[in-house]
């Protein structure tokens, strides 16, 4: 109990912080909409809802793609490069259109040829937190990590990070899931074809766990998914949890009802769309005290998704970074059994059951 009260201000700390910097705050609501106001996003919403699989896929007649790559300055033993490509889905914004991948090694030892891919949670603008947290799994595989939508220096001037994906209007988080999908594929390519690295797996945290398996449920994704603090239910997330607040306020004073914003967001519930990956690898880990999408969510898309291990780790969500060295020993684990890091192995196949897990 002290402990889940240690979190819970922790937490409470974590989101005051990012409130006094304006993280998640919205002042003009109404440049979270077009000309036509919400009248105009509604309409754009009700369109995607018709047929959301097919809103998210990939052109398939996708352009070559020009990739740039340089070292940058990264942690003490460790070397990092970074790729940038033009978006596959251009967004208007040239800096949010411009996608940034690093890439993690360690230095000395044998250079594997495989390479993690990481999605990371929504209103990040720093590298330096998320090197400290996935050093562990660093030291085992190479990790690209993909800056997603507004995120880091695709942040657009004047914006804070994120601040275009989750907000008063449902049809940007639409478009900014289009377009991270479609950059998650050319960022696949850019790891193959300009680093020499072949991906085997996909962690998401929260916001990217929510990506990656929205990603594998329309087909873009096959690949074994460690999914950590995922949120399901978009609206009830909104509505009944602890970032929900500034969100709404700024819906309300958009002129957005709640009945509105609920029938502009329906297809963001995940539980909807993960029975399609039921046979995929999946290691779900869950904080007990989560409450950013609270209970009954996280209960109700573990049921949906059947991952292939889920484990409960006790913690809430932001908090969730303080059990780094548990959950990256349980996603080894994950990996071992499937054959993934191994050079002398080919991975498991995709599909197939293991042993059950309980706490980190």
């Amino acid at each position: 109990m002290i402990r889940f009260r240690l979190y819970r201000a922790l937490e409470s700390a974590l989101h005051l912080r990012n409130r006094m910097l304006g993280i998640g705050v919205f002042p003009d609501p109404s440049r979270q909409f077009g000309p036509e106001g919400p009248a105009e996003a509604v309409s754009y919403c009700d369109r995607v809802n018709r047929d959301f699989p097919a809103y998210l896929k990939p052109p398939a007649d996708c352009p070559p793609l020009e990739f740039e790559r340089r070292a940058v300055p990264g942690p003490q033993g460790l070397t990092t490069e970074e790729l940038t490509f033009a978006s596959p889905r251009p967004s208007g914004h040239p800096r949010n259109d411009r996608v940034q991948l690093r890439v993690w090694r360690r230095r000395g030892g044998p250079v594997p040829d495989r390479v993690v891919v990481f999605h990371h949670p929504l209103y990040q603008s720093s590298w330096r937190p998320w090197e400290w947290f996935l050093r562990d799994l660093i030291e085992r595989v190479p990790v690209a990590f993909m800056a997603g939508p507004y995120h880091f220096d695709r942040t657009p001037p004047g914006w804070f990070p994120g601040e275009s994906v989750i907000g008063p209007n449902p049809a940007r988080v639409y478009r900014a899931m289009r377009q991270w999908v479609a950059d998650q594929r050319a960022a696949h390519v850019a790891l193959e074809q300009y680093a020499g690295l072949r991906p085997v797996a996909v962690v998401g945290f929260s916001l990217g766990a929510f990506q990656s398996l929205l990603a594998a449920s329309i087909g873009e994704l096959s690949l074994p998914i460690v999914s950590i603090g995922c949120t399901n239910r978009y609206f009830y997330g909104l509505t009944r949890g602890t970032l929900g607040g500034p969100v709404i306020d700024a819906t309300r004073r958009a002129g957005v009802t709640l009945e509105l914003l609920s029938r502009m967001a329906d297809s963001l519930q995940l539980e909807r769309h993960v029975p399609r990956i039921q046979d995929q690898p999946v290691l779900m880990l869950r904080g007990v005290d989560d409450r950013v999408d609270p209970p009954p969510s996280g209960e109700r898309l573990q049921r949906a998704l059947r991952p292939t291990r889920a484990v409960m780790v006790p913690a809430g969500h932001a908090t969730l970074l303080f059990h780094r060295r548990s959950i990256f020993r349980e996603s080894l684990r994950f990996f071992d059994e499937l054959g993934l890091l191994d050079p002398e192995r080919e991975p498991a196949a995709r599909t197939g059951r293991l042993q059950a897990g309980g706490e980190a």
